[in-house]
């Protein structure tokens, strides 16, 4: 991320969190950080290099030319910041219900996140006959992959017409003319057509897929829906162990991440008293953990609009793709 580049929103989220830990803290500490460590003084209030250092490390590699003029719009913005905040203070801001409420929810917030952070850190990589097992046992993602040219037709709320959709393929030529039978009865559909590579499609679809050649049509159940899709045109573009190997190992990691931080969610709420009361008596405790788990992109790119075939698929991280291809 180029700190050129950062929007106001950016900054808000990457800055607000100095502010939120100052207020809970105590200002008086400030005066006991050693001389060479305070590189501003705002009405007598102290930012301390780490204030700024914390924050340049969140904007990610940079030159040192870089750097430098971060750290300078940094330390701009730690200064706004002390001043609005000597503001709220002096408004009295720090005592309003709505604010400490928030300021405790951000900080509970933090803290269960660097917890889960911690566990994450505890998460081993995946071995190398892991890794060779899984690119064997994943040849249409690997060895067999190829780029898919679709034409798709997306037709609403016909679940229950999939049989007469698939004796239909049978008849007709190409997608063009199951299009027309379809207008001319009525049916509301979507034509869609996109390039996606196998990585781009939810498991489910790719193994359909797989065993087409080009020109063939099939009929996918989508939800209520019912996407007849047709290979226009693919082409095989096949991945090496040696290029496949992070993009597994980055897989593996983040899989077994969130397996970990289920299993201590679980062992957790299994070793806790927790009661459900009034409004919420009959609720019970979901499996897992509703915070977001490590990083929250997934594990290859999604395409950049999403179409009818997305809708109602339950896709896990595997069927959103393997990035890095």
């Amino acid at each position: 991320m180029s700190f050129q580049k950062i929007s106001l929103s950016q900054w808000l989220v990457l800055f607000i969190l100095p502010l939120i830990l100052s207020a809970c803290g105590n200002d008086k500490e400030a005066g006991n950080k050693p001389s060479s460590q305070v590189v501003a003084k705002v009405n007598g209030d102290e930012i301390s290099i780490h204030q700024v250092n914390l924050m340049l490390n969140r904007l990610g590699p940079l030159t040192e030319e870089e750097s430098k003029a971060a750290a300078n719009k940094i330390l701009a913005k730690l200064v706004d910041l002390q001043l609005l905040k000597q503001k709220a203070i002096e408004a009295k801001l720090d005592r309003d219900p709505t604010v400490v409420q928030t300021l405790e929810a951000t900080k509970n917030q933090i803290l269960a996140q660097a917890y889960i952070e911690r566990e994450m850190a505890k998460t081993t990589k995946a071995s190398t006959a892991e890794i060779d097992r899984f690119y064997d046992e994943h040849p249409e993602l690997f060895k067999e992959r190829r780029v898919f040219n679709l034409q798709e037709l997306a037709i609403e709320d016909s679940l229950d017409k999939l049989p007469e959709f698939e004796q239909l393929i049978a008849e007709k030529q190409n997608i063009s003319e199951i299009a027309q039978w379809l207008k001319s009865n009525n049916y509301k559909f979507a034509l869609n057509a996109n390039v996606r590579a196998a990585e781009q499609l939810p498991t489910v679809i790719l193994d359909k897929l797989q065993k087409l050649n080009n020109g063939d049509i099939i009929a996918v159940p989508n939800g209520q829906a019912v996407n007849i899709v047709s290979v226009a045109a693919s082409q095989s573009q096949p991945i090496t162990k040696e290029k496949a190997i992070p993009v597994i190992e980055n897989y593996f990691m983040n899989k077994n991440k969130k397996e970990a931080v289920e299993l201590e969610m679980a062992a957790l709420k299994k070793a806790a008293e927790i009661e459900f009361i009034g409004p919420f008596a009959d609720m019970e405790l979901e499996k897992g953990t509703t915070l977001e788990v490590g990083n929250k992109e997934t594990i290859a790119p999604q395409p950049k609009a999403s179409t009818p075939m997305d809708k109602g698929t339950e896709q896990t991280t595997l069927d959103k793709g393997l990035a890095g291809f």
